[in-house]
């Protein structure tokens, strides 16, 4: 009743005053505040119909639509906007985010070079620079970026993330470990930054340290399906498969329409030679991804352990049909044929 209230108020206030800009603005920030996207939309539509040169509802309604994905009418907003502010920061910056989303490296990066020229202490336009780069395995140059991001801006624990992020992807864990560190000792109650440090500390085999941290943000959220899935790989990697087990069941306990641990539970299964359980977690998950080759190919492969040929041979067609163009398929399926073909020859 309260929202609907204030709601109500504000539209008085706007019919009274139709043409006082300001009133709408209002509006448009409780909606916002409020997760109602589509009523804020609308809102600054009608704000640029009295005001087509107001530069912050174009980059307003701009996010907007980017968040919505309509991308090419968030570009308009922008390139208005930019008509309007040229050297404004914001315009250049909004428009190398979509870009990137898009894929389009050479114009998020023309558009995140632009936006340096105007306003070269802004952190997040170096942060946005290291995904882009990141993005096309460039990991030197993202470090750069990342690195110039701390360098403005020291508190913000997410560059630290990302820089590690890529130190890990590079193989230079210890590096990898510090930033993460160092993002935990910014946030200590950011469950990402605390989940990243425990990851970390697995990488490197240090199980002690790493179940802290694990244990750590489930504590700060629960129901962190990430959280429960990375712990249960640590403990398959420190030999720990029924600890794993019962992590993952959690896990899908959580999220059960996410695929990720039960595909994670049925390989362990598979490895403790569990194969008829392992069977019925890969044929949950296949309703999950419907048409799913990969996991076709899974409940083959647990058949063939099973020496159950005939079943084998139907679902690794059932994967040749959904995958025709995966030659690795087709090469675990005569390498199946062959070798019960041999068996049976030697009469086994």
């Amino acid at each position: 009743m309260f929202r609907e209230n204030i709601i109500a108020e504000l539209k008085e206030k706007i019919k009274e005053n139709p043409l006082e800009i300001d009133n709408y603005k209002n509006l448009a920030n409780y909606y916002i505040g409020s997760n109602d996207l589509n009523n804020a939309l609308g809102v600054y539509k009608n704000i640029l119909e009295i005001k087509p040169d107001d530069f912050q509802s174009l980059i307003n309604l701009g996010s907007i639509y980017f968040y919505k994905k309509f991308y090419m009418e968030a570009i308009n907003c922008y390139k208005q906007a930019a008509l309007i502010e040229p050297e404004n920061y914001a315009t250049y910056y909004n428009l190398g985010n979509i870009y990137a989303e898009i894929e389009n490296f050479e114009l998020a990066l023309l558009n995140y070079e632009k936006a340096i020229k105007y306003s070269p202490d802004k952190a997040e336009i170096y942060n946005a620079l290291g995904y882009l780069y990141q993005d096309v395995d460039s990991l030197e140059q993202a470090k750069k970026f990342y690195s110039k991001a701390i360098e403005l801006d020291s508190v913000n624990f997410e560059y630290y993330i990302n820089l590690a992020n890529v130190e890990q992807k590079e193989g230079n864990n210890i590096d990898a470990l510090t930033h993460y560190e160092k993002a935990c000792h910014i946030n200590p109650n950011d469950e990402k930054a605390v989940l990243c440090l425990a990851n970390s500390y697995s990488v490197i085999k240090n199980f002690e340290k790493a179940q802290k941290y694990f244990d750590r943000a489930l504590e700060i959220n629960p129901a962190y399906y990430s959280a429960w899935v990375c712990k249960a790989i640590a403990m398959c990697d420190n030999n720990q498969a029924q600890d794993a087990i019962s992590l993952l069941k959690q896990a899908i306990e959580i999220e059960p329409e996410r695929p990720n641990a039960y595909i994670l539970l049925a390989n362990i299964l598979v490895d403790e030679k569990r194969f008829e359980e392992a069977l019925l977690i890969y044929k949950t998950v296949a309703q999950i991804l419907n048409k799913d080759a990969k996991i076709s190919t899974f409940i083959a492969n647990t058949y063939v352990m099973l020496d159950d040929y005939d079943n084998a041979v139907r679902y690794y067609k059932k994967a040749m049909k959904q995958a025709p163009k995966d030659n690795e398929i087709k090469l675990i399926y005569l390498e199946m044929a062959n070798s019960f073909i041999n068996d049976k020859m030697k009469g086994e």
